[in-house]
């Protein structure tokens, strides 16, 4: 095994070590970090051969710790799955998994609760605005966004939804 390989495999183990990553994301951080190209051709393959490095295994892990920490619809997370290089269809799929979890209503709403304290004190229409434009960013539909700001505003305001 040549040196620059030994290298390259060691910064790969190294950057797993901090999180897991899309084979596309390892691959761009080694060419960051000055490997040869034929060196990565070499131990990104290895690395998926050997289970240290899956897509699959990757989005799933990924979606889960999103939904815990920073809970988005479907729109959003797709759109992020395929910046880290990850193709749609497999993002796709791996979300159907989750669909219980992903955009729900009660997602949008556990979303405004969090935030709701800095909807007090201003015009409820610009209230009403930024919670549309929040769930809009966070990849939540039309329709999920809309039920979830009326309620939020009916608990805000202290009235009930007809």
């Amino acid at each position: 095994m040549s040196e620059e390989v030994t290298k390259t495999r060691r910064i790969a183990f190294e950057l797993l070590a901090v999180r897991d990553r899309s084979v596309r994301e390892m691959g761009e951080r080694l060419v960051r970090r000055g490997c040869e190209q034929d060196a990565i051709d070499t131990v990104v393959p290895d690395l998926c051969d050997k289970g240290l490095l899956d897509d699959s295994t990757f989005v799933r892990r990924w979606v889960s710790s999103r939904l815990e920490n920073r809970p988005e619809g479907r729109i959003k997370l797709i759109q992020d799955l395929c910046k880290r290089g990850i193709d749609r269809s497999l993002a796709e799929q791996v979300l159907a998994e989750f669909e219980d979890d992903i955009g729900t209503d009660d997602v949008a709403d556990r979303v405004l609760a969090r935030v709701a304290h800095r909807y007090t004190g201003i015009e409820h229409d610009a209230a009403r605005r930024r919670m549309y434009g929040l769930l809009a960013r966070r990849g939540f539909d039309p329709d999920t966004t809309r039920a979830a700001v009326e309620r939020a505003m009916n608990a805000l305001t202290g009235t009930t939804a007809p």
